[in-house]
């Protein structure tokens, strides 16, 4: 199983999926999350500066998510601390589970999903949509 988690550092869990610096990027084997590498985000419409508040508030939330899709498409699972629902919607469709934590250490929760321990909280942790 491979599993994305967005993170500005590379340490800590973003507390925006679109907004992230990058996902890092994990394969669980045996109960242990191993790092595969750290995507720099340059695939969501925030990054690409496509949602930088110039748009029209009824417009702003129809960007697409293929990009970010497509580079996640390897993955399964997606541990957030926040998304909107549309990105939920869509990682869904393409057979991405999306989880959401409230701990703060990308590493642990990655461990923590390997030993079948982390406990998803089951919402989403930011205002979005909410502008």
């Amino acid at each position: 199983m491979r599993i994305a988690i967005p993170s500005d550092d590379g340490i800590h869990l973003a507390a925006h999926t679109g907004r992230t610096s990058g996902f890092k990027i994990y394969d669980i084997e045996d109960q242990k999350a191993v790092v595969v590498e750290y995507r720099t985000n340059q695939f969501t419409g925030h990054a690409q500066g496509k949602c930088d508040g110039t748009q029209e508030q009824g417009n702003h939330h129809h960007h697409s998510h293929d990009s970010l899709l497509g580079a996640l498409d390897d993955c399964n699972v997606m541990i957030a601390r926040g998304m909107g629902p549309r990105l939920v919607t869509d990682l869904a469709s393409r057979n991405i589970q999306v989880m959401f934590c409230d701990l703060d250490q990308v590493d642990e929760i990655a461990e923590l999903l390997a030993q079948g321990k982390l406990q998803s909280t089951g919402k989403s942790m930011c205002d979005h949509g909410h502008h």
